[in-house]
């Protein structure tokens, strides 16, 4: 039996909840500490179902003998937050819909690669201000900016040095607070990264650790011997890791970064001892261990310290991984949704106007628990009641497959890969929202689709890209992939912004730029000296270079406002089209409340559906091919008469009218290479 080096021993002493604040010293030690009481005036700080949702996940993670004294910590964390609230944010909180996040249009950039000067020097949050004209002009609703908290940037912010900082490069806490409070005042919402799956090797946890402080250990998942493993490849997950265990246990988990790393484990010498330290992504992002209570204080702090700032999307990265019990993937395990389930209700709980998307990125069906259930919950906001309806872990998911499915049907001219995947969606709560993205910073995973699918996006994107996950990805930019063509660019738009979800838009793809193969190779060699610059650091890596970096690298605020007001451009003409439909869809509440339903059409060219919404329907037409179409589409509900004649409709993307033929069911338009339609019914 393997040695694990965490212990529940604190929580077997404690008898009382003391007032030390639990993220500076989650316990207190001795009688003489004052004990926090909620009978002095804060009869409703807690709604109850909040509460019980709480008490129950805690109960399922640290064992329900300890459910009173972590609840009470948690209790005091509540009040304190509560306490330092802004009254800005309270009234958001009250006037708030419950799911607001359904209307919104999400851009999301990397801080210091947004909107750099003339100089090519990396942007900070104080230059980042002149590039809220832009984002206004556009009509973006929510902007998202990627980690931004204190870092050395070993994996573009993702690997977290201290979770209540800014990095310095970006101007600071200072600089952070004047961005968004001029975001806010333009009307901007903010979205920002939750990293709780990990931390850097250089958080101070890990470091305290390597110094001798074995206890730090309990923070991350690590032990005292390396179990015996082997790499293979499984064609649906991947590559793999088998461990066995000296009883006899197997573990087989995913490797996410083959070409990083052979296994999960980075040894560690202390004080003369080996020790062996769990790590989901690179050996230099460790895994934290979430059924160590301290861990959970410190995340709610850090969850509390950004609410109370003003975000109001809390991006959950890597969530699946959280759990890591021996013998299982280490994916999708029930302790995991419990540590959502506080998580959520925590912060409902302090902040009623804030809300959680979950980076799962995992087959409908998996993803569909992480949801949870509708539950309504009357909050007592400053003597003002108010009902929120929502779901009680996460409000909004990434569809994955949707994205490989989307570009299947881009790259073939074939309607078809959309619809099934469509067709293997779930329902979903009513409060809830899928996140809709084309591209993003990280790769095009094709872990979703079959491996005839997965051949085909590899073979067709791959050339116009690189590889990535050896052929389990590819990264690479969305004008890239479709050939810098801006018509196309435009009919791929038109498909992300009319479909239901909440649509994100990655910078630079709204002007049409291009793979940065330069950013990537001048990263990876960064990564490579950082590395080796650090004698100390024995970290075990097959090589530095990300293809993801291909999309991304920095952008010129120039570049931004030139593709905004020179008309002439290839860069405007791309900008254009995604203005235009960010507008329609911000004007007509039918796409993003209606319902969805396909239409079907007589060559699989042709992608088409209606989206409904009280009185108002919009059929969506979108060419996927080279060639001109006599678009035919089939109505299900709707007969326009066996006698054949011309109807004109308005096509909300152009202001003009245009004739369809009409017969029976059926209803005819032309359309031009990678031409898309909004008519409107």
């Amino acid at each position: 039996m393997i040695k694990r080096i965490f212990s529940l021993f604190l929580l077997a002493v404690m008898t009382t909840c003391y007032t030390v604040a639990p993220f500076a010293s989650s316990f207190a030690y001795g009688s003489t500490a004052a004990v926090y009481s909620t009978s002095a005036g804060y009869e409703n700080l807690v709604p109850k179902k909040l509460e019980a949702s709480m008490k129950d996940a805690i109960a399922h993670i640290y064992g329900k003998e300890n459910v009173d004294i972590i609840y009470c910590n948690i209790e005091r964390m509540i009040k304190k937050a509560k306490f330092e609230r802004r009254p800005d944010l309270y009234e958001d909180d009250l006037k708030r819909d419950s799911d607001w996040y359904k209307d919104e249009v999400v851009y999301m950039f990397y801080p210091d690669q947004f909107g750099v000067d003339e100089s090519g020097k990396p942007a900070t949050f104080k230059t980042l201000i002149n590039m809220l004209d832009y984002l206004k002009d556009l009509g973006v609703t929510t902007i998202y900016i990627l980690p931004f908290a204190d870092s050395p940037m070993g994996d573009s912010g993702f690997d977290v040095r201290d979770p209540k900082n800014v990095r310095a490069d970006l101007g600071g806490m200072e600089e952070f607070g004047q961005f968004m409070a001029a975001a806010r005042q333009k009307g901007f919402k903010i979205k920002a990264d939750l990293i709780l799956n990990h931390f850097s090797d250089q958080h101070e946890w890990f470091q305290q650790a390597l110094k001798g402080d074995i206890n730090k250990l309990h923070y991350f998942i690590a032990r005292e011997d390396m179990p015996e493993y082997r790499q293979y490849k499984d064609e649906k997950q991947g590559y793999m890791v088998e461990y066995k265990e000296k009883d006899g246990t197997v573990t087989k988990r995913r490797l996410i970064f083959p070409e990083i790393t052979d296994n999960h484990y980075r040894k560690v010498t202390i004080k003369g001892k080996d020790y062996y330290v769990y790590h989901t992504f690179y050996p230099f992002q460790l895994d934290v261990n979430w059924e160590n209570p301290k861990v959970l204080y410190y995340m709610l702090d850090a969850v509390t310290f950004w609410a109370n700032m003003g975000v109001d999307i809390f991006r959950m990265d890597a969530i699946p991984y959280l759990s890591k019990e021996e013998g299982t993937s280490a994916e999708n395990q029930p302790k995991t949704h419990y540590v959502i389930q506080l998580i959520s209700a925590y912060l409902q709980t302090i902040a009623p106007r804030s809300v959680i998307q979950a980076e799962a990125c995992q087959q409908p069906k998996k993803i569909l628990p992480y949801f949870g259930t509708d539950r309504k919950v009357e909050h007592n906001i400053k003597n003002n009641i108010k009902e929120i309806t929502r779901t009680d872990k996460v409000q909004i998911c990434y569809h994955f497959p949707y994205m490989p499915a989307i570009w299947a049907s881009l790259v073939t001219a074939d309607n078809s890969y959309f619809w099934k995947a469509y067709k293997n969606t779930p329902q979903i709560p009513d409060s809830a929202a899928w996140a809709m993205f084309l591209r993003v910073h990280d790769e095009l995973t094709l872990e979703m689709v079959n491996e005839k699918t997965r051949e085909l996006l590899y073979d067709g994107l791959a050339p116009k890209g690189a590889a990535f996950r050896k052929g389990y990805g590819v990264s690479g930019r969305l004008a890239s992939f479709l050939d810098k063509n801006p018509d196309r660019i435009g009919m791929a738009f038109s498909i992300l912004l009319s479909l239901p979800g909440v649509p994100i838009i990655y910078y630079g793809d709204e002007i049409g730029m291009p793979n940065n193969y330069a950013n990537a190779k001048q990263t990876a060699k960064k990564r490579e000296a950082k590395q080796k610059a650090d004698k100390k650091n024995k970290t075990k890596m097959l090589s530095y270079f990300d293809s993801r970096d291909i999309n991304r690298g920095p952008i010129k605020q120039s570049v931004f406002y030139d593709a905004m007001k020179n008309t002439q451009t290839y860069n405007h003409k791309v900008y254009a089209r995604v203005q235009k439909l960010i507008k329609i869809r911000k004007q007509y509440p039918v796409m993003t409340r209606g319902t969805f339903t396909e239409i079907k059409t007589e060559s699989p060219e042709v992608f088409a559906y209606v989206r409904e919404y009280k009185d108002d329907r919009i059929v969506v037409i979108n060419n996927l091919s080279a060639d001109k179409e006599k678009a035919t589409v089939i109505f299900i509900n709707d007969n326009f008469g066996k006698k054949s004649k011309d109807v004109y409709l308005k096509d909300l993307l152009t202001d003009k009218m245009v004739r369809a033929r009409v017969q029976n069911k059926k209803l005819t338009v032309k359309l031009n290479p990678y031409d898309a339609m909004w008519l409107k019914l």
